[in-house]
């Protein structure tokens, strides 16, 4: 069957100035930027990546994928180039690079105009059985991959036995790839647009049904919106054609682009993504269904929901899960919010009390960082965060008593992030996240701004109703992104591949529910077998399974598919304990799948691989991922 695309030709481009643009104080900037770096590299032979990838967070970093662009300086060039990638080495047994493909794959006439993909690879440290290139994608949209090898390349290389190289890149728009979506000349003025807004402190919905409730909604809505317009406006003027380029059907192909330089043209294409990054394998396998070769997709996005329909009707699919997984927090005994003798309704009851309580009075917080207040839509906002990552959740239970207490400070500096003051730095590229969704879904040509708002209303209502702890903290822009996608793949999504894949899904994630992945399973029916993987948070890598780790190996390394819908417990606890008299934590359960050191070892590299992810997807820690996301971001996705 044919694939269906919708292709606009974009006819007389020129680069926009913007995107490459060199002042005296951006020069400045990059001068002291690669003198720091080279300090950073050295460090990083001494203390080892993780701890450099600590120091990259304590100078909260903004912009560029900084160790990438190492390849510049001569002093640090590798001197091979490869398939048309000048490697340069940019850390312990890490190289990165750059990549030029066409700007615009659909014109021809646009000559010789490239974009520059930042490329990362963590080496094949088993060289005399090395199996080839496993490409990854961390997820987002908007999420850095050369960040996420960085922080996570090791232990990515730990569980397939050092057998493959590890390598990702900077998707189209964002981070190190150029040109850049960029909306504001510099940090500094992005900081200020979205201070003291609902951009930081959510929607607060209260309960819809409640006619005083829904008309504050409504009044907030037109206000977010117009916001939205505004920033719509922004990244159009100076980032608007290098929008209509960031699609995933563009990223494939710069995928594909990327493996031919790495492994030669037409080889099978090996491919690891989470989250959005099974968006990106479901267009890849679909769009090549012959270049399939050992792929997974860890953490499914419906595809056929995100190419054909509205974002506003995404939220009752994509979290249908989510109240699940929160119940899964409040079931456990060990969380502090528990007293002796609650049940699990208990607990949820006093989370009700403190956003009830905030909805009514929010909190005033006089010694955070930057004062502010505390709203219920930012309790909210803090718990669907932490739904990511049930490690996260004895610190979120000891926050959640804490605000019960009165003290907001945490939760309030988590969402009001202190403000760039130095306007030589560039501004990130949050937006790319916006431009991605936008460009990826149907635009809304035919609606008139009150069916629009219409339209959220009802829907925002209607998800109320599936997740009522988590519905209208934000609203989705894309009505007012006037930018056409160069290209934009909506199925057929059940194409006959050339291998069968594995898709893995967690029966308990907060935004890509165990549907999603049967769905997919059942469209590729004889080309893919199901994982299910049966714990909270999102992706498998939240919580670990011996099961799915081998289930995974046994895929990547010798081809062996498991029985299609294996079911795999989890080896992990959700509030480790430490025993009496010793200063560890026992995190892993009791297992008889686990049988040796080697096997805890396999585990122990799960977990650390699941922290950069976390971090790339919802903003936990330290801004590492490139577009700085928040969780009304992660919200939209």
């Amino acid at each position: 069957m044919e694939k269906q695309t919708d292709r606009a030709v974009a006819g007389g481009w020129s680069r926009p100035s913007h995107s490459f643009r060199t002042s005296k104080g951006r020069y400045m900037f990059w001068t002291k930027l690669f003198s720091f770096l080279g300090l950073l590299v050295l460090t990083s032979l001494v203390l080892g990546l993780r701890k450099v990838t600590q120091t990259f967070c304590s100078i909260h970093s903004r912009p560029f994928s900084l160790f990438a662009d190492l390849y510049g300086r001569p002093d640090n060039r590798v001197g091979r180039l490869e398939g048309g990638i000048q490697w340069t080495i940019c850390g312990e047994n890490l190289e990165c690079g750059r990549l030029d493909v066409p700007f615009d794959y659909s014109n021809s006439s646009s000559g010789n105009l490239n974009a520059s993909l930042s490329v990362i690879r963590y080496l094949a440290t088993n060289k005399t059985a090395r199996l080839g290139t496993l490409l990854t994608n961390p997820g987002g949209p908007g999420g850095s991959g050369v960040q996420f090898i960085f922080g996570a390349g090791q232990a990515l290389s730990n569980v397939v036995d050092g057998r493959y190289d590890i390598v990702s890149w900077d998707p189209r728009g964002i981070n190190g790839t150029l040109p850049r979506v960029e909306c504001f000349d510099s940090q500094t003025e992005q900081d200020i647009f979205g201070i003291n807004t609902y951009t930081e402190t959510l929607l607060q919905t209260g309960n819809l049904s409640d006619p005083f409730d829904l008309e504050a909604f409504k009044k907030a809505v037109k206000e977010k919106d117009a916001r939205n317009r505004v920033m719509a406006s922004l990244c159009n003027e100076r980032s608007g054609e290098t929008m209509a380029h960031v699609g995933t059907a563009t990223v494939v192909r710069d995928l594909v682009s990327l493996y031919d330089a790495l492994e030669g043209i037409n080889e099978p294409i090996n491919y690891w993504g989470f989250s959005y990054g099974t968006i990106v394998g479901s267009y890849l396998v679909n769009m090549f269904p012959d270049r399939v070769g050992r792929i997974i997709i860890d953490g499914v996005v419906d595809p056929v929901v995100w190419a054909n329909k509205r974002s506003v009707l995404w939220t009752k699919v994509f979290y249908s899960d989510t109240e699940k997984v929160l119940r899964s927090f409040v079931g456990e005994e060990r969380c502090a919010l528990a007293s002796q003798g609650d049940t699990h309704q208990d607990i949820l009851d006093k989370i009700d009390m403190l956003i009830d309580k905030l909805h009514e009075h929010p909190f005033a917080v006089s010694h955070a960082s930057r004062p502010g207040v505390l709203t219920s839509s930012m309790i909210k906002g803090f718990i669907f965060t932490n739904m990511y990552r049930p490690r996260s959740w004895p610190q979120l239970a000891k926050t959640l008593v804490s605000s019960r207490g009165g003290n907001g400070k945490s939760v309030v500096e988590f969402f009001q992030k202190p403000v760039e003051l130095d306007k030589n730095i560039p501004a990130s590229t949050d937006q790319s996240t916006i431009a991605v969704i936008c460009t990826d879904s149907p635009n809304y040509s035919e609606m008139t701004d009150k069916e629009v708002f219409d339209e959220i209303i009802r829907e925002t209502a209607e998800f109320q109703g599936v997740s009522p702890h988590f519905a209208g903290m934000d609203i989705p822009p894309c009505h007012n992104v006037q930018v056409k996608a160069s290209e934009r793949f909506t199925g057929p999504f059940n194409h006959t591949l050339a291998n069968e894949i594995l898709i893995i899904g967690n029966t308990a994630d907060p935004v890509t529910p165990l549907r999603n992945a049967i769905s997919v399973n059942k469209m590729l029916s004889g080309s893919s077998r199901l994982v299910v993987h049966q714990g909270s948070g999102h992706c498998s890598l939240a919580m670990v399974s011996m099961c799915t780790v081998n289930a995974i190996r046994g895929y990547l390394l010798e081809g062996d598919l498991p029985p299609n819908g294996l079911e795999c417990p989890v080896d992990e606890k959700f509030f480790p304990e430490k025993p009496v008299g010793s200063d560890k934590q026992v995190w892993l359960e009791e297992s008889s799948q686990i049988n040796s050191a080697k096997d805890v070892q396999l585990l122990e590299s799960i977990k650390q691989l699941g922290e950069p992810l976390a971090i790339e997807e919802t903003d936990m820690g330290c801004k590492l991922d490139l577009h700085s996301q928040t969780v009304a971001g992660a919200l939209l996705v």
